[in-house]
């Protein structure tokens, strides 16, 4: 009649510590990301699994998370950023760019993708993104998504390897390279 629950309770430490970083992507859940064993949507992946990175290694997934807010999505055609298909990513995403060699020594920096919108067919959507995932990794990476596009997990509290640039930034970088200001940005306006 009487239970001794004592033993049922265990001290509880978090999967993400407070004070670590925390290197972060958010995709929607049918985004293909490569790994091991071929694509796999990222809805198919399962904490420890590992993801192909810019470095030509593996990175393990530490934690997956769903954020409880829907987010507006950009979308990508296919063809575009080196993507083979059309894809859809939250406005907040960081997507790599290849800059101009006399502007940057880097071989990418981490760029907004909502900053790219009206520039080679990339726009925002009116929908909001309902089925997110947020991956978690151990360091800063650039793990490949549809064939050849690169996203940035990052910490944002974290000044980190690769050049972030901002909104602004962003699109004076698009100016640069196409020689010209790109199409009116939809998002901005």
């Amino acid at each position: 009649m009487f239970l001794n629950h004592d033993a049922a309770f265990t001290t509880f430490t978090p999967a993400i510590q407070p004070n670590q970083p925390d290197h972060t992507a958010t995709l929607s859940a049918q985004t293909r990301l490569e790994t091991p064993r071929g694509w796999a949507s990222l809805d198919a992946l399962c904490v420890g699994d590992s993801v192909a990175t810019l470095d030509g290694g593996f990175a393990r997934i530490t934690a997956i998370t769903h954020p409880k807010r829907r987010a507006p999505l950009v979308q990508v055609p296919g063809g575009v950023l080196s993507t083979c298909s059309d894809i859809s990513l939250p406005a907040d995403a960081h997507v790599a760019l290849t800059p101009p060699a006399r502007w940057s020594q880097a071989p990418v920096v981490s760029v907004p993708i909502k900053a790219l919108s009206g520039w080679n067919g990339i726009r925002p959507t009116l929908f909001a993104g309902p089925d997110l995932a947020t991956l978690h990794f151990e360091d800063e990476e650039m793990i490949y998504a549809q064939s050849g596009l690169l996203i940035h997990a990052f910490d944002t509290r974290a000044e980190g390897f690769f050049q972030t640039l901002n909104y602004g930034d962003t699109r004076a970088l698009l100016a640069l390279m196409d020689g010209t200001m790109p199409a009116p940005d939809a998002a901005a306006a």
